[in-house]
């Protein structure tokens, strides 16, 4: 779970200090070349930094907060540490704090009865868990999951066997 999580939300989690001035920068000279507004350039950290401590209102100011938080959260807590925090704080759809509570809302079992492919869709929730909502968004949700098995084999946590295997499974959600 934690490795599907950092795949798809901040794949640089175990080398920056809180904020990735690499992604920061990637997202800048993508707007500039692109001609869009800056995106996705929050790390783990400063997610959760948001989630507890800030509003979800867009402006420089609250990026500029969060990033602050962010670095006094990465010098009092380890990365696992953080890690476990995001997980248990992030919202993931259909009543579900959490990583626990999102797992037996969908599936019905507990984090470590889970397979790969349950893994990878929740894991491609906190995006936004409307957008990928497994009964209105079914086609949608399947093929975020799918990307998220994607990054997983290229950031070196699954074989492209597994990826292939879990992919041809169907998204079997069954709500509690």
């Amino acid at each position: 779970m934690r490795a599907a999580m950092i795949s798809i939300e901040d794949r640089r989690f175990r080398g920056h200090f809180g904020v990735d001035p690499i992604g920061i920068g990637r997202a800048i000279g993508s707007a500039i070349v692109n001609g869009h507004r800056i995106r996705a350039t929050s790390t783990i950290t400063q997610q959760l930094a948001r989630n507890i401590f800030l509003t979800n209102n867009r402006s420089y100011g609250r990026k500029i907060k969060e990033g602050i938080l962010a670095l006094a959260i990465e010098r009092k807590f380890t990365k696992d540490q953080i890690l476990e925090l995001y997980l248990n704080e992030i919202f993931l759809g259909l009543n579900s704090y959490g990583i626990a509570a999102a797992s037996l809302n969908y599936f019905g079992k507990s984090l470590d009865e889970l397979s790969i492919d349950e893994m990878a869709y929740l894991a491609a929730l906190p995006k936004g868990p409307n957008n990928y909502h497994p009964f209105r968004h079914a086609q949608r949700a399947t093929e975020r999951r799918n990307w998220v098995l994607e990054q997983m084999v290229e950031n070196g946590n699954i074989t492209t066997e597994e990826m292939k295997a879990a992919q041809a499974k169907p998204l079997a959600v069954s709500p509690r």
